[in-house]
């Protein structure tokens, strides 16, 4: 034993024993290991006004790989969200739209189609009133905060520049229609359509009715109707009705 610690080395030993006479170590408690782990901030690019990160959902690069569009992607990933010709509401707000900032530049409502998700780095949700108060009046139907990517990311390309917003047109597209068979022209050829009629776009009178008209196919037997559909508060309705065809 090095002679220059002894003297420290007695003096600890006879603290102990003291300590062991009084019964003070029998009540000493051994803590348990404690793991200090730090994440890593997922929008550390953000301009969100609350600080990076700090919103009621983060969408990331990752979670946008597969993505078409920016609507497509988030239709049904955060909870309260929905859309309505491309422009995103919250459920809870009715006919107020979110507002989509775009590394920190208001782009309007309907602009969300309009950004490749494959420069999109971050997408944050702000829903509740302690994230949208910041923004004042632009928070009222909450907020997309949308950054694109600066380098470093998935692409390793840098797609950013201050203060230039990138515009991506969309090209002509012709929506899909239901086919129906145009019955006002001959046609000796049997109707052995599986579904006879479909329409998403489907508006009731004030009074809660509506007329549908279609043809059935040629095969008799019992055909089963489904309506769904949802209001303006967000709430969800469905029945199922079925009819025989002789």
């Amino acid at each position: 034993v090095n002679e220059a610690i002894a003297g420290y080395l007695k003096q600890s030993d006879n603290y102990f024993d003291e300590l062991a006479k009084r019964g003070v170590l029998e009540r000493s408690i051994l803590l348990n290991e404690v793991n200090i782990v730090e994440k890593k901030n997922p929008a550390k690019n953000s301009t969100n006004l609350n600080g990076g990160g700090n919103a009621d959902a983060v969408i990331t690069a990752e979670q946008l790989q597969t993505c078409p569009t920016l609507t497509i992607c988030l239709q049904g990933r955060v909870a309260g969200l929905m859309f309505r010709g491309g422009v995103p509401y919250l459920l809870r707000n009715g006919n107020v739209p979110m507002t989509i900032m775009l590394d920190g530049m208001d782009v309007g409502a309907d602009f969300l189609d309009n950004i490749p998700p494959s420069d999109v780095e971050t997408i944050e949700v702000l829903k509740s009133v302690n994230y949208t108060t910041i923004y004042g009046s632009r928070g009222a139907g909450g907020l997309l905060v949308i950054t694109t990517k600066r380098g470093g990311g998935l692409s390793g390309i840098s797609s950013y520049t201050p203060g230039i917003v990138t515009y991506a047109p969309k090209g002509f597209y012709t929506p899909r229609l239901f086919y129906s068979p145009k019955y006002d022209v001959p046609d000796n050829r049997p109707d052995l359509r599986s579904t006879i009629y479909w329409n998403p776009h489907v508006v009731p009178a004030e009074n809660g009715e509506v007329v549908l008209e279609y043809y059935n196919s040629d095969e008799a037997g019992t055909y089963r109707v489904v309506l769904e559909g949802i209001d303006m508060s967000g709430n969800i309705a469905r029945a199922v009705y079925t009819y025989e065809v002789k």
